[in-house]
């Protein structure tokens, strides 16, 4: 069967790319011949982009550039070497070099969903594939094309674990995310939340399966950190931190304490911003370091939920915090809950007994072979 995926696969993000690639990679194992589909839209491209400005920006910058767009030239490296990207450019490389490494791309790069309904891709199967394709607080949600809406209507359509990410639809886009759903075949999602905001658009028979990283096994995960370096850290001598926004000093609090309490140092892996709490930053880390920090670690603790992820499939104690200001939340305690871990979401203090992986992983199981089964009845 000749599929092509679409998600979110180039925006710098260890979870967004480590999905991408999972999926691809399982529906390849099933003998299927899969292509993700090369989109970068305009709201994917700033990342690493010294040049790019927003298109509805405005302020005295902006209103320079349009006088003279030569100017754009000038202003906007000045404004990214100030917000810090040049110092992560490191980074950019070791995601670079991953996709070249692991992702099946289709040959065309799509940057709109006119590109895709003026040239779309030749498949028996799309799939609109995980992570926050859905979200209409953001600009994927407000997306045709990761509503699959291009290509021949014989051209069957579904969604593997598409998130929401939140428990609502941005006001005003309700209609718009219904009938783009219309023509989908078969729908799944990641999140409860979600399927019950689709049940209150009318969608019925809405399957709830678990993110693409989880049809591969721990060791598959285990094997593919290997690779990644681990910057001369001694395993298990560390707590991991991937502190999104750093403006939550409960989660800062605990980190410190819980650092104090084992003797262990803090290493953080960051975007742009250093943690000055931590003992080691580290901003040149691609998705392979990231699974190779986890694999290494003694604990991790996160606002993330890949990181959370990854760590429930290499048996890392852990803790995950939701974004201090976000709405995103319920990715994160949906999961935790159907695994019976909900007491590790935004912990008040240190919790002394260890994670029960048996139970954990008694319950995944049951998950992995409802989300497997989707996908087998689907395709």
């Amino acid at each position: 069967m000749k599929i092509k995926t679409i998600t979110c696969h180039h925006v710098y993000n260890y979870g967004a790319s480590l999905q991408a690639y999972a999926l691809q990679h399982y529906l390849e194992s099933l003998g299927h011949d899969v292509e993700i589909i090369d989109f970068n839209p305009w709201f994917h491209r700033a990342r690493y982009n010294p040049f790019w400005i927003h298109p509805n920006a405005y302020g005295i910058s902006a209103k320079i550039i349009k006088m003279l767009p030569i100017m754009k030239y000038i202003v906007t490296p000045l404004q990214a070497f100030r917000k810090g990207m040049f110092k992560t450019w490191g980074r950019k490389k070791a995601f670079d070099k991953f996709e070249k490494q692991y992702y099946n791309l289709t040959n065309y790069k799509y940057l709109s969903s006119d590109d895709l309904k003026r040239n779309p891709p030749v498949a028996n199967i799309y799939v609109a594939g995980s992570d926050q394709i859905w979200n209409t607080y953001y600009e994927n949600g407000k997306e045709p094309a990761y509503y699959l809406d291009f290509g021949e209507k014989k051209t069957k359509r579904i969604s593997y674990a598409a998130s929401l990410a939140t428990s609502s639809i941005k006001d005003g886009y309700e209609s718009f995310v219904k009938d783009e759903l219309k023509k989908f075949n078969a729908i799944s999602v990641r999140e409860f939340t979600g399927a019950q905001v689709l049940n209150q658009l009318g969608f019925e028979n809405i399957s709830v399966v678990l993110d693409p990283v989880f049809l591969l096994d721990g060791k598959d995960w285990e094997k593919l950190s290997m690779k990644g370096k681990n910057y001369g850290l001694i395993p298990n001598t560390y707590v991991l931190v991937y502190d999104f926004l750093g403006n939550d000093e409960n989660m800062i609090a605990f980190i410190k304490n819980y650092a104090k309490i084992r003797n262990l140092r803090i290493v953080s892996i960051n975007d742009f911003s250093s943690r000055k709490y931590a003992h080691i930053n580290i901003n040149n880390a691609g998705p392979l370091e990231f699974l190779s920090l986890i694999k290494n670690s003694a604990c991790v603790v996160a606002s993330s939920f890949h990181a959370t992820a990854f760590s429930i499939l290499l048996r890392k104690e852990f803790y995950t915090f939701q974004l201090k200001g976000d709405n995103n939340a319920s990715r994160m305690k949906d999961l935790l809950f159907s695994i019976g871990l909900s007491e590790r979401f935004n912990p008040q203090r240190n919790i002394l007994q260890t994670i029960d992986w048996t139970c954990v992983y008694s319950k995944l199981l049951s998950l992995k072979n409802i989300s497997k089964q989707f996908l087998e009845s689907n395709i």
